[in-house]
């Protein structure tokens, strides 16, 4: 649930929202600066949840009362959320919220907005939404996120309580996943992945992925041998997983991660990764092999990022791989 992954993922900056509302001390304005991944939206939703929830337990809200259902839903009268996908949020889209926050509460006179990528906002949009920090409305809370609040309005960072966010760490990720039944190694993998929670959790749950890192373990089982097969497999086992590019760059980070497996290995260093096929046996080769492994991964990410074919691109890695060039 949402609600207790965020406790998880931000422990810290819970506890101290918990203490503001049951003392009843919200300020109006909030600023959640911290990379992606985070969980800066996640702690903005749980604010709303925690302010209508109708079984709060502990100073936390339950998550599935209708209340909390509402909001998780994006059907709550009360908490408007603004996502924009465009490169950048426009004066108009600003305007249109602000028009929602100057009417009262439809069923309370608590009200939350929820602008997300704050820094996407262009120069007009920053100034019409700072007229809502000159004349704030009671009841009312308006949570920033950003990943650059540089790019932001001084006059707005000085007129909002600024929280950083740092980003969370492998292991909270990977607990996350292991509680909810996913394999170790692949909750480790995935945690290696992604610094998001909900992204991570998203690929637990994708047949696409679990096909994908499945081929990559098999893969790597035949690289570790040396075996040439492996040239075969890229046809015949990865090409029909790595249709978009997405895909392919998830291939190319798992392969990577095995190697740098290998390598923590390989100096009696632990690894979260020493169960994946193929990475014991790799790690018996020497570190200059599996170094020029890494970087011959590295080449390869490039040159997919050029637009080369993903065929030929990984035709070409396996050989310096098997080859050891």
């Amino acid at each position: 649930m949402m609600t207790l992954a965020i406790e998880t993922l931000q422990p810290q900056i819970v506890a101290q929202f918990k203490r503001l509302i049951a003392q009843s001390q919200l300020s109006q304005s909030y600023i959640f600066n911290g990379p992606q991944g985070a969980g800066k939206h996640d702690m903005a939703v749980w604010i709303a949840l925690r302010l209508f929830c109708l079984n709060v337990t502990d100073g936390s809200p339950c998550g599935v009362c209708e209340e909390c259902q509402r909001i998780l839903a994006h059907n709550h009268p009360d908490v408007i959320e603004l996502d924009s996908q465009a490169k950048s949020i426009k004066v108009d889209e600003i305007r249109e919220l602000k028009q929602e926050m100057s009417k009262s509460g439809m069923e309370t006179d608590q009200r939350v907005f929820i602008i997300d990528d704050a820094d996407k906002m262009t120069a007009g949009a920053s100034n019409s939404l700072l007229k809502f920090y000159e004349e704030p409305i009671a009841g009312m809370i308006v949570i920033l996120t950003t990943t650059a609040k540089q790019r932001l309005l001084d006059t707005i960072i000085s007129r909002a309580q600024l929280l950083n966010f740092l980003p969370p760490g492998a292991t909270n990720i990977a607990t996350d996943l292991t509680s909810q039944a996913v394999p170790a190694l692949t909750a480790a993998v995935i945690s290696q992945l992604t610094t998001s929670l909900a992204t991570a959790e998203a690929l637990s749950g994708d047949e696409g992925f679990k096909s994908r890192f499945e081929r990559v373990q098999q893969l790597t089982k035949r690289l570790a041998a040396n075996d040439l097969e492996a040239f075969v497999q890229i046809q015949t086992q990865i090409m029909p997983v790595a249709k978009e590019l997405s895909d392919q760059q998830q291939i190319l980070s798992m392969l990577a991660l095995a190697y740098e497996a290998a390598l923590r290995q390989h100096f009696g260093l632990a690894t979260d990764l020493a169960s994946w096929p193929g990475v014991e046996n790799l790690s018996q080769l020497s570190s200059d092999r599996l170094t020029q492994a890494l970087s011959a991964l590295m080449t390869a990410t490039q040159q997919l990022d050029q637009n080369v074919s993903f065929q030929a691109d990984m035709e070409q890695l396996v050989l310096r791989l098997v080859q050891g060039g």
